[in-house]
């Protein structure tokens, strides 16, 4: 069951971020870019996006193929957090970066498959990801997909 949930994951990841460099205007993106964090550690980027504009722009993009209708309530909390620990450790180098110049702003932003049935765990998920200045995306909304 493990195999098959990751082997499903790395496919959505793949057909996420081709759907989306394939209809990107006005900026540049990159996918499954080596990322240095703080502390000499290494991550990997799902994908990154820098915005040409008034402004130079990174939204950094972390895909998770979550179900979350799968999930037990009371693990949803516990995979929301890990969620957003790994992306915030990509957001603060990129604020260190904006610190010294490379960037005049940096969004974060997670990606699901779709939106949980529970109206609780919906509101869950995008309360606590809003409190942190994290946006949350599902991909069965957006008019970009394959």
């Amino acid at each position: 069951m493990a195999v098959e949930r990751l082997t499903a994951g790395q496919a959505f990841h793949r057909t996420v971020q081709s759907a989306f460099l394939a209809g990107l205007a006005g900026a540049s993106g990159f996918r499954e870019r080596q990322w240095q964090l703080i502390r000499g550690r290494r991550g990997r980027v799902d994908l990154a996006v820098e915005v040409d504009g008034d402004e130079q722009m990174l939204v950094i993009i972390e895909i998770k193929g979550t179900d979350w209708d799968a999930i037990p309530a009371d693990r949803v909390m516990r995979n929301l957090r890990r969620h957003l620990r790994q992306l915030q450790a990509y957001l603060d180098t990129a604020v260190e970066d904006m610190e010294a110049g490379l960037w005049e702003g940096i969004v974060g932003a997670l990606l699901y498959p779709g939106r949980p049935a529970s109206a609780e765990t919906l509101a869950t998920i995008e309360a606590v990801a809003g409190e942190q200045a994290v946006q949350v995306t599902w991909y069965d909304d957006v008019d970009w997909h394959l």
